[in-house]
């Protein structure tokens, strides 16, 4: 389980750098917070039971209580973030006021990502509340506590509705399964992002989650709605993506970073499943 916020704690938020190669150790999920992460640089694939998408800078997620999450490197970039977390008695006004739907709806869109303008706002406004929150931890007064709490919630109630109302769901990076995953499959699905760069077999797949070839064939296609193999091309696939819109990598080279040893078959499966090229793509979307 994630950690949960401090005794009498409503709020905690951070400024964080780690490494490319950082990584969750297992799944967590928080049961006494919401929490929301602004990518300031870097990329990172998230996986929970219902999709598995991937967040990069100026991209901003969310992730409510109780939703196991894992996440693993989006590239070998280090990656920085704010991140901040909230308990839900905290924005209970804000939920009073527009209802208990509002965080709900709110984060079934993440991730979101902005405007150039609308994102350089959202980030500033983050930065400020990090340090309100900063300042906050330096205080001894009671008093001056309660008033710095305040600033705290109308801030960040500032960020939620800013955020709900500017930008869209990154739907383009988004993998959504047909059922919930279970922890085995999940454990497939977590390998497969760790390791996509490199054959990989179903036999493989089929000993990390502990059941024989057959069922876990089985199994796999009846809660990802796809095959292993098409499931494990779509995976490099959408890193393809990832490279044609942030590198000038050629074509041929990201075929052979992303697990595709023919950069002929990387441009079919590419077409086949986007109905473009890989260079159209990244005509069509890299400076969009």
């Amino acid at each position: 389980m994630a950690l949960p916020l401090p005794h009498g704690k409503q709020f905690i938020m951070s400024h964080r750098m780690m490494s490319g190669d950082f990584e969750m150790s297992s799944m967590e999920a928080a049961q006494d917070h919401y929490s929301i992460g602004f990518i300031i640089h870097g990329d990172r694939k998230i996986i929970t039971p219902t999709k598995s998408f991937l967040i990069h800078a100026g991209c901003i997620n969310g992730m409510p209580p109780y939703v196991y999450h894992r996440t693993v490197p989006g590239s070998t970039d280090y990656y920085e973030s704010y991140l901040l977390k909230f308990s839900p008695d905290l924005a209970k006004e804000l939920t009073d006021s527009l209802g208990l739907q509002f965080l709900d709806n709110l984060y079934s869109q993440f991730p979101k990502k902005f405007s150039p303008d609308d994102e350089k706002e959202l980030f500033s406004l983050a930065k400020t509340l990090l340090n309100a929150y900063n300042a906050s931890n330096e205080l001894d007064n009671q008093e001056e506590k309660k008033a710095a709490l305040l600033k705290i919630k109308y801030l960040l109630f500032s960020l939620l509705l800013l955020i709900n109302d500017k930008g869209e769901s990154a739907n383009e990076k988004t993998i959504i399964y047909n059922n919930a995953l279970s922890e085995p499959i999940m454990e497939v699905v977590y390998f497969i992002e760790r390791n996509y760069k490199d054959p990989i077999s179903i036999t493989q797949a089929a000993s990390i989650s502990g059941y024989s070839v057959s069922y876990f064939s089985r199994l796999f296609k009846n809660q990802l709605g796809k095959a292993f193999s098409e499931y494990l091309c779509l995976t490099r696939l959408k890193h393809v993506q990832q490279l044609l819109l942030t590198t000038d990598m050629s074509a041929m080279d990201i075929s052979l970073e992303c697990g595709f040893p023919y950069p002929g078959n990387m441009t079919a499966s590419f077409k086949k499943e986007f109905g473009m090229t890989p260079l159209k793509f990244r005509k069509q979307n890299r400076f969009k």
